[in-house]
Parts: structure tokens; C-alpha cells; sequence
């Protein structure tokens, strides 16, 4: 699928760069949009390829202290956050799980990512906050709350599905929303679940249970 959206986009990044002048604006503008279609389609190839092979990567659980995954994913989206002004509260106390750290780093990531994306507070009033807590049966429970724009709690369910958050804001302009999807299904692998707590205006909390 990728041979042909590279061919659309590179045959229009000509058009772009040697025949722009020859056309009148109308025409500039069909030959952009084509070259933002091409993009995003790319954009979307690479997600789904990565989707695909993480989720079709066999589960290798073993003790993986939360904090050190937390702490990776806050390293990975540092620039958006610093530039965004987020608060990050993270508790010293995170347990250890019984999970596959690659994969569940890739599902709180989607998370996080989630939270700094959709939020409309003003710069150094955004937080991000990790909480969790112990259960008696083996069972650890994250949450990542956050103070941005919140969903409505008719769609909650409708997130987890493929491209459920893109369809919910088009306007912003995001990614596919690929994201949640994978984060659910991550968690699931575990044996555990993904749920979220959310109302227009207050922000969102998602909760994952996992094994300890």
C-alpha cells in the first residue's frame, strides 16, 4: 500500500517544486491538497505497520517497576510538555507489575500523548497526574488523570474503538486515533482492563488494571 501513496507524493512534491508557477491558485490548491493527503496517509500506513507488530509481538511479562515506564514516557514527550507547560505529578511510591514493559510503555504513552493533545487550558495550568493503588487478589491499578477537554460520557466507549478519538474532534486535526485502540487491546493482553472516567470541561481519568 505504501508504493503508491509514495508515488502520489512524490509526483506531486514536483509538480510542487517545478510547475507551481504554471498554475493559477486554484490549481496550487488542488496540487496541496494532495500532497497533505499523501502525508497523512503515510501517516497513517506507519501507525497501523507499527500497531500490527506490536500487537502481534507475543506478551513476555516480568517484574517491571511502573515509575521507570512513567518516567520514560514523560522523557519521550519532555518537548511537548515543556512547551505546553504540564504539570507532571508523579507519585514515589509506584508499584512493580507483572507486564511487558515494552508494550505497556507504548499503552501509557498513547495515554499521556492523548492528554497533552486534547486540552484547551492555558499554558502552566495543564496538568498530568499518575496515580495508583494495591489490590488484595494480585492486581495493581494505574490511572493517569488529566484537566483538559474532556468527553462526553455518551461516547466514552466509542474511544477504544479504531480512530474513535479522531472521529469524535475532527477539528483539531490529529492523527488517525489509532492510539487508545492499542492502549486498550495492550492492557487487555495482560488480562487486565482500560476504563475512562470523563465529562465535557473536566478532564479525563483512564484506569488500567494490571497483574502484579
Amino acid at each position: 500500500m505504501k508504493s503508491p501513496i509514495f508515488a502520489v507524493d512524490g509526483f506531486s512534491e514536483l509538480l510542487t517544486s517545478d510547475y507551481l508557477d504554471k498554475l493559477d491558485e486554484e490549481g496550487q490548491d488542488f496540487i496541496r491538497r494532495i500532497r497533505s493527503s499523501a502525508q497523512y496517509m503515510k501517516k497513517v500506513l506507519d501507525e497501523m505497520s507499527h500497531m500490527v507488530k506490536l500487537l502481534g509481538r507475543p506478551t513476555t511479562p516480568k517484574p517491571t517497576p511502573l515509575r521507570e515506564l512513567v518516567e520514560e514516557v514523560v522523557y519521550k514527550y519532555n518537548t511537548q510538555i515543556e512547551e505546553g507547560g504540564v504539570r507532571v505529578e508523579i507519585p514515589e511510591d509506584l508499584p512493580t507489575a507483572n507486564v511487558d514493559g515494552e508494550k505497556l510503555r507504548e499503552a501509557i504513552g498513547e495515554i499521556v500523548s492523548n492528554a497533552l493533545f486534547f486540552t484547551d487550558q492555558p499554558k502552566g495550568d495543564r496538568v498530568i497526574a499518575i496515580e495508583s493503588s494495591n489490590h488484595a487478589d494480585g492486581v495493581v491499578r494505574l490511572c493517569i488523570r488529566d484537566n483538559g477537554t474532556g468527553i462526553d460520557p455518551k461516547y466514552a466507549s466509542q474511544i477504544f474503538d479504531l480512530g474513535g478519538m479522531s472521529k469524535l474532534d475532527k477539528q483539531r486535526g490529529g492523527g488517525p486515533g489509532y492510539g487508545l485502540y492499542l492502549a486498550k487491546r495492550v492492557i487487555e493482553d495482560h488480562g487486565g482492563e482500560l476504563t475512562v472516567e470523563s465529562a465535557i470541561g473536566e478532564g479525563a481519568r483512564f484506569c488500567m488494571t494490571l497483574p502484579t
